[in-house]
């Protein structure tokens, strides 16, 4: 059984399909995307959303999906599919997703780089922004202090200037190892934007990604620190 992720009923996500493979379908515009039940593919919602066109070489390309608002559907297990409505082939099937009513142990993450990295077409795509409900927790700042100045022959340390900047360890939920690829791939992106007290933060990966698989566990909980982008202050003794 695979980690569900979680979309939250009326919220607003956007994704990129990253994969190695480039798509080759003429018949991109008459696919439609889906909400199926997860184990009897029954459709629930059709057509939920409008799919766009990334041109990567001549006529491949791959997809992704603009701003969206999550449909109302009943609390539940679903997945996310792709038919080509010419064919009737389905191109693709996601992995299960669970429809929730509120943001509980939720937080919203918003991603992009500045150049190319990991099949995603940034340099093109300019305005775009992955978006995604992610189940995770805040722990209280660390304020991490950082001194600069001189030491004399006597041992004694004459402070010229401190800075202090303010870091947040986030602890994530019980994730299997593609949620954990998933959210490590998330935190190296160049522009990380996470929202918490009302509002977006800018964010800068501080840390590695802690997780530990030796107990050869499904599931892990992991940590990592993200240092607030702008929230620094500086002191300068002279």
């Amino acid at each position: 059984m695979a980690y569900k992720h979680k979309y939250v009923i009326g919220g607003t996500y956007q994704f990129y399909n990253n994969s190695d493979d480039l798509e080759t379908n003429v018949n991109f515009n008459y696919w439609t995307i889906s909400i199926v039940h997860s184990d009897s593919f029954v459709v629930i919602v059709s057509d939920f959303c409008t799919l766009a066109k990334d041109i990567i070489s001549g006529t491949d390309y791959r997809w992704y999906v603009d701003a969206f608002e999550f449909p109302y559907v009943p609390i539940g297990c679903y997945r996310i599919i792709i038919e080509d409505t010419v064919s009737g082939d389905v191109i693709y099937i996601g992995d299960e997703i669970e429809a929730v009513s509120d943001t509980t142990d939720l937080m919203v993450m918003s991603y992009r780089n500045a150049k190319n990295i990991l099949n995603y077409n940034y340099e093109v795509l300019t305005s775009f922004r992955n978006v995604f409900h992610v189940e995770m927790f805040k722990r209280k700042p660390l304020k991490p202090e950082k001194a600069e100045g001189y030491e004399f022959e006597d041992g004694q340390f004459y402070r010229v200037s401190t800075t202090f900047t303010k870091t947040h360890e986030f602890i994530t939920g019980w994730f299997d190892e593609v949620e954990h690829d998933a959210m490590q791939t998330a935190i190296v992106h160049s522009s990380v934007k996470i929202a918490y007290n009302g509002s977006f933060n800018d964010m800068a990966k501080k840390d590695d990604y802690d997780l530990d698989w030796s107990e050869n566990y499904e599931y892990k909980e992991a940590s990592f620190r993200l240092q607030e982008i702008d929230k620094s202050s500086y002191n300068k003794a002279l």
